[in-house]
Order: C-alpha cells, then sequence, then structure tokens
C-alpha cells in the first residue's frame, strides 16, 4: 500500500480526501490543528517547520499539498504569498531531499485570474482550458499561479512528477461530507451549520447568477467572476486519488470541476449577457460548464460524476421554495 503524506489535511478539502483515499492509501495528515475525523497517522506541524515537513517526508510515496490560505481577505497579501508559495517550495524541498517521486497541489481556478479579480476580466474563448492566458490581479489567484510554476521549475530540475490540480469552486453538497466540513477549516471556525453553508453560499450562486447582489467577505468570489464554474467536492477528491493512480510524469496544469455551471440561467445565456464578444469553441448546451476539463480526461482519466442539480443540497433548495 503506497503511503501518502496529505498536508493540510484538517481542512474542508482534507477530509473529503481522506474518505476517498483511505481505504487504498496509508494516510499522514500533516496539519497545524488536530483533524475532526481519524487518520491513520496525525502530524501537528506547520509547513515551514522544517525539521516537521523533513520528517514527515521520508518513506512517503507521494505528498498531496492542500495546506495553504484558501483566499483573499484572511491574511495580509504579504502572509498569504509566504504560506502559499514559500510554503509549497518548502514542502517540494523536503520532498526532493526525501527521494518522493509524486507531488499533487492544489492548485485552483483563481490561478487563470477569474475569481477574485479586481478589474474587469474577459475570456479570449470559452469555454477555456490550461492554455488560455493567466492574468490574475489578485495576491490569492496570483500566489496559486507562482506556485504552480515553482512546481514546473522542480518537475524539471529534480525530475519530481508535479500535478497542479486547479480545482475552481468547490461546494459540499451531500449532507454527510458537509457535517464533516462544517467543522473543518474557514467554517469551523466560522462556527458554520450545514444550512447557513447551504444558503449563504450556495443558495445565492444560484439565486444570484449575475453577482448583482450583496456578497460576503472574505467569502466566494461572485459567479460572474468564476465563469459560474462550480466543483462537487467529492469529484475533487475523486481527482486527488487519480492523479496518485495514473502513470503521468513531469509537469501538469489540469483544470478540475463539474460538468455544469453553477447557475439556473442557460450557458448560452450567461455568454450572451456577460461575455458576448468572447470566441465559442465548442456547443455549451444548456448548462454547461464554461471551464474545460478535457486535459484532466487525458491525463488523469477525469470525468466529473456529480452534479448539484441531483444532491442533497438540491433536495434542500427545493424545500426552501
Amino acid at each position: 500500500m503506497q503511503r501518502v503524506l496529505v498536508t493540510g489535511g484538517s481542512g474542508i478539502v482534507g477530509s473529503y480526501v481522506r474518505r476517498e483515499l483511505a481505504e487504498r492509501f496509508e494516510l499522514t495528515c500533516l496539519s497545524r490543528s488536530y483533524p475532526v475525523e481519524e487518520w491513520e497517522h496525525v502530524v501537528v506541524a506547520d509547513i515551514h517547520d522544517a525539521n516537521a515537513i523533513n520528517a514527515a517526508c521520508r518513506g512517503q510515496d507521494a505528498i498531496v499539498h492542500l495546506a495553504g490560505v484558501p483566499g483573499p481577505g484572511r491574511a495580509s497579501a504579504a502572509e498569504l504569498l509566504r504560506v502559499n508559495v514559500n510554503g509549497t517550495t518548502e514542502v517540494l524541498e523536503a520532498a526532493v531531499a526525501a527521494g518522493v517521486p509524486r507531488f499533487v497541489l492544489a492548485s485552483s481556478g483563481a490561478a487563470t485570474g477569474f475569481s477574485f479579480q479586481q478589474q474587469p476580466l474577459a475570456p479570449r474563448y470559452l469555454p477555456i482550458d490550461e492554455d488560455h492566458p493567466c492574468e490574475p490581479d489578485d495576491e490569492y489567484g496570483l500566489s496559486k499561479l507562482l506556485a504552480e510554476l515553482t512546481c514546473a521549475r522542480y518537475s524539471r530540475r529534480y525530475g519530481i512528477t508535479t500535478i497542479c490540480l486547479r480545482i475552481n469552486h468547490n461546494w459540499c453538497v451531500d449532507r454527510p461530507g458537509a457535517d464533516v466540513a462544517v467543522r473543518c477549516g474557514w467554517a469551523g471556525r466560522a462556527s458554520f451549520t450545514v444550512e447557513q453553508l447551504w444558503r449563504e453560499r450556495y443558495r445565492k450562486a444560484v439565486t444570484d447568477p449575475h453577482g448583482d447582489g450583496v456578497w460576503p467577505t472574505p467569502g466566494p468570489p461572485t459567479p460572474p467572476q468564476l465563469l459560474w464554474a462550480v466543483t462537487d467536492i467529492r469529484d475533487a477528491a475523486t481527482a486527488v486519488g487519480l492523479t496518485l493512480m495514473a502513470g503521468a510524469t513531469g509537469h501538469h496544469v489540469l483544470h478540475i470541476n463539474g460538468a455544469d455551471s453553477c447557475s439556473t440561467v442557460s450557458t448560452r445565456e450567461l455568454i450572451s449577457r456577460h461575455h458576448p464578444q468572447a470566441e465559442v469553441r465548442s456547443k455549451l448546451a444548456g448548462f454547461d460548464s464554461l471551464v474545460s476539463c478535457a486535459r484532466a480526461a487525458d491525463v488523469i482519466g477525469y470525468q466529473p460524476q456529480r452534479s448539484w442539480r441531483e444532491s442533497d443540497f438540491a433536495d434542500w433548495l427545493e424545500e426552501q421554495r
């Protein structure tokens, strides 16, 4: 059984990754706080603690790097970059020193610039893919793009396989997973209930597809900023598992999101209203996503399996009408 170190495993994504991987891998959670769920091995440490990171990396077959500041407004710009960029570098250094052959980074769609942009940003074409220019003007998107470039450098220099997953707008739409998620990471610190998470985050995106209302800060971007991307977090966890099993080597950046948008407005109508100048390169019928996962399908075999439209959240949303 392969041994996998998961940094930031006590967070929301980490809780889903643990459930996805636990039966196939020997897992170690490294985090600043103790996880709410039981892991096989736990190391309580900061990713800037070189001795702890070096020790945790020894004997591992892969590292899944989830640790980081999850968005702007949760730390100063300097601290966010220190954690998300320098922290990634420190874990990569430890991985190389320990001879770990595979490193998976939880990047973000924000690396493209389409998430927390401060100035208007128009896509050159739709759906966007990994070849689309990246123009983040916020510190979080910048940190993720720099972390990806750092991974590419370590692959070139040391031959370590680095796979960066640009996970877009995670939603916990299953009741069992959401029950755990609200006790983890930022949701736990904010003392959210599942209903608060669904009402103040997800329902708002569904009912305000054009981003005309007041949005929480810190919090998620408006749907137009995200190009209405959304990912069932269970699919994101599946993608992490696929990166560990795939034969891909070298460096890869992959978009990970659902097959559909987070909007009840058709994709063509959204394009017509918000991005009529963009070149449309595929059919984009119904509620099709404006972010392509085709490369992830080719490299790791990723195919989104779930939609928020058929979920515990959707059932709850219907009850609120």
